[in-house]
């Protein structure tokens, strides 16, 4: 905030009271008309004290004139964060006033240090307030390099510059000062609990945070007060303690945090975006564009509902109502430093995205010798790849694709391989695609899918596609000439980010006559949130059967099943905003049974790395396992590696 100063002379009313009517009788009267200029700046009214000053200059020294003429200036500056009249005037206060103190630096250059480098300081404010965030910190160092000790009250609006800047380790000093020298300012310490939070240091953030949050009596009273007043900074605390807590992955529980306060104040715009964002996180867009939606009724130019309203379109799949919403954020809030980032990740949901995938494999036995009797052969291997054009009228997208699947068995190497095209719609509620293309190897003929899903809300999705010479069609068979037409219905609920269930049921029919039926469910329950480590417990089930069991070439069990439990550990190694590398470890087992073959333990273990930069992942990793097949076991050991461009999914 701009610094206004205080004048000197004692109560000001009375002085200004005795100066007007001194003024009424004798108009000439030098001395009553200084003492008015002087108390009307010391009232606060200082636009119309430099005014009334500039009708006689020559009765104030330059000092007082600077002083008072700086004092107009950080008044204005001050009015300009006061909430318009229209929205289209809500910068016009800011602009008008640093205006004028460019022109008194450039038209009459300042005599007086302090006031010099004072409008020097406040412009600094106005910078901030126009979002010129660069222009913020280029003026702080400049004020350094000069040898000027810059005053403590315009550290937290630098500090605030440098996080919008995305310089959070730079802000901290700055914010550690201004809490040094104003250790109430709630501002300052929030302010300096984000820059913990961009920095990853959420041991130093929460704390800050909670301990804020307690300092402030709800409704504090005055001593001798009937009643206590609204403490908006308690409310200010509450916010961006439950903030702090989703922006260390605890969603669950800022949502309840949240709750608590729009229960108290359901009119709250800036409460109603919060919650929208906390909603989002929870993966949860319907219900997230409804609170930004109740904001904007109450705020129509409230930034963080304008721009969370964007991301949340996108993931609901309107593409078109998107570009709508980042339009009116364009023209809102043009300045805004998040605008860019909203840009860029709905150019990068509408742009080009594209899929390529590896995967290689071993298998051997582990008793006895012998060769593996795995469906995957001794050594197996694929790649995979997928090509989507950019949105068309943001619906379609076509593209091509490519795969190839191999395995070792006992008589040699199976090799299929397949390419074509597809078209893939999309929007709002529907997903739709189909592809044709042509394989090759050790069964060739067209290959062709087509599918469908439709997601309910939030929760529910369920989808079904068909395939002609599918690709999970088993090479064993595929070794003797025989391909399989596939249909498999998935069905998926997900009410949040720390519960997933999905069911899969699917159906094999090979040229052979086998049919093979197949269910599964699979479910991840969060046990754990810190900041930087997620732990989720897994379980999953599965069961198949083969119309004609052991009769065929190839792996085909007439029955068996199998359960598993375990945990999946995620931790976050290290992050900078859109940047991050993540290391993951799966730990599962459970038994397997099969007909005629009995029930067997199986084991298995997986070490991943994924990195995330701008919305494209590079995903790779290692797994180990002792499957057992015909009742004989094996130890199977598999990478891969994955990069997903654009978003792709």
């Amino acid at each position: 905030m701009p610094f206004v100063a205080m004048a000197s002379e004692p109560a000001p009313a009375i002085a200004l009271e005795a100066a007007q009517r001194t003024l009424a009788l004798e108009p000439a009267d030098d001395e009553a008309f200084r003492s008015q200029v002087l108390a009307l700046d010391a009232l606060g009214a200082s636009a119309l004290a430099a005014e009334r000053m500039r009708q006689r200059p020559q009765l104030f020294a330059d000092h007082e004139r600077e002083r008072i003429e700086g004092d107009a200036i950080a008044r204005a500056i001050g009015w300009g964060r006061v909430e318009p009249i229209s929205p289209e005037t809500r910068l016009a206060e800011t602009r008008a006033a640093l205006a004028q103190l460019e022109a008194l630096q450039r038209d009459t250059p300042r005599r007086t240090n302090w006031e010099a480098t004072r409008l020097r300081v406040d412009a600094l404010s106005a910078l901030n307030h126009l979002q010129r965030h660069a222009e913020v910190v280029a003026g702080y160092h400049a004020l350094l390099d000069d040898g000027i000790e810059v005053p403590a009250y315009i550290l937290a609006t630098v500090g605030d510059s440098l996080l919008a800047l995305r310089r959070p380790a730079d802000a901290i000093p700055l914010l550690e000062d201004a809490m040094a020298h104003a250790p109430h300012d709630v501002d300052a310490r929030i302010l300096l609990g984000y820059a913990f939070i961009e920095t990853e240091r959420f041991d130093r953030a929460l704390p800050l945070f909670e301990a804020l949050a307690t300092s402030q009596d709800a409704w504090p009273r005055d001593a001798g007060a009937r009643s206590g007043y609204e403490n908006w900074d308690r409310y200010s605390a509450d916010l961006n303690h439950a903030l702090a807590h989703s922006y260390a992955n605890d969603h669950a529980r800022a949502e309840a945090m949240l709750q608590s306060l729009i229960g108290i104040a359901p009119y709250n715009p800036g409460l109603q975006a919060a919650y929208g964002a906390v909603q989002s996180r929870r993966l949860r867009p319907a219900a997230a564009l409804e609170r930004y939606d109740m904001a904007l009724t109450m705020a129509p130019q409230d930034r963080d509902a304008l721009a969370g309203r964007v991301g949340a379109l996108t993931a609901l799949d309107r593409s078109d109502q998107a570009r709508d919403a980042l339009s009116t954020l364009q023209r809102a809030h043009p300045e805004d430093p998040r605008l860019k980032r909203v840009e860029r990740e709905l150019d990068r949901h509408r742009g080009v995205q594209a899929t390529l995938s590896a995967s290689r494999g071993r298998s051997r036995q582990r008793e006895g010798a012998g060769t593996s009797i795995s469906p995957f052969g001794s050594r197996d291997g694929a790649w995979a790849l997928e090509v989507r054009s950019p949105l068309i009228d943001d619906r379609w997208r076509v593209g091509v694709f490519a795969h190839e699947d191999h395995a070792d068995f006992i008589d040699g190497r199976v090799r299929h391989r397949a390419a074509g095209m597809g078209a893939w719609y999309r929007h709002d509620r529907l997903g739709a695609w189909a592809t044709l293309g042509a394989a090759s190897g050790a069964s060739g003929g067209t290959t062709a899918t087509l599918g469908a899903d439709w997601r309910f809300n939030d929760a529910w999705r369920t989808g079904l596609e068909l395939a002609r010479n599918a690709q999970d069609t088993s090479l064993q068979a595929r070794r003797l000439g025989i391909e399989a037409d596939s249909a498999t219905l998935i069905a998926s609920y997900a009410p949040s980010d720390t519960f997933a269930l999905q069911g899969r049921l699917s159906r094999l029919r090979y040229d052979d006559g086998n049919s093979r039926d197949q269910l599964g469910v699979d479910a991840a329950q969060r046990v754990l949130t810190r900041p930087h480590l997620m732990v989720d417990g897994l379980l999953s089930a599965y069961t198949s059967r083969g119309s004609r069991g052991d009769t065929v070439g190839y792996f085909n069990p007439e029955r068996d099943a199998s359960a598993t439990i375990g945990l999946r550990v995620d931790h976050i190694t290290w992050r900078r905003y859109e940047t991050a590398f993540q290391q993951r470890v799966d730990v599962m087992a459970g038994p397997y049974w099969q007909r005629d073959a009995g029930t067997h333990w199986v084991p298995s273990l997986g070490y991943r790395h994924l990195w995330r930069r701008d919305g494209h992942e590079l995903e790779y990793g290692v797994a180990w396992s002792r499957p057992v097949y015909d009742g004989l076991r094996e130890q199977r050991v598999a990478v891969d590696v994955e990069l997903r461009w654009g978003g792709a999914r």
